[in-house]
């Protein structure tokens, strides 16, 4: 299998962990739910923040996906700014689902951004 294959697979790997990890935050626990609220309220300008890089990360997979230039650098900035969202997320509860499809999403993220800097792929991105 080609390495442009691979790397369009973990890209869609990706967009499929947004997408079901958006979903199970509508499935969550009562317990998890009423603890979050209580612990660290999500203020409106950070959920409309949120948001705001949902939509830039579906953006930029896209981007990826279609190989374009912009994609390679607007996702390493999309991968900080989405640490620096997470830092300022404060504490927060989620339940057995949502916390392994977060780390997974993680680890994609991390195996595209080591096949965007560190692999013959790069050269995809140059053309």
């Amino acid at each position: 299998m080609n390495l442009k294959n691979i790397f369009k697979k973990f890209v869609l790997l990706d967009l499929l962990l947004i997408v079901l990890g958006v979903s199970t935050l509508f499935f969550e626990n009562e317990t998890i739910l009423s603890f979050n609220e209580n612990i660290d309220p999500m203020s409106d300008m950070l959920g409309l923040i949120t948001l705001i890089y949902l939509v830039a990360l579906l953006i930029c997979l896209y981007f990826l996906y279609k190989f374009k230039q912009i994609g390679k650098q607007f996702y390493f900035f999309i991968f900080i700014f989405g640490i620096i969202l997470s830092l300022l997320m404060g504490a927060v509860a989620q339940g057995p689902i949502t916390y392994v499809l977060d780390g997974l999403s993680w680890a994609n993220s991390g195996a595209i951004l080591v096949l965007l800097y560190f692999s013959p792929i790069k050269k995809e991105f140059d053309k």
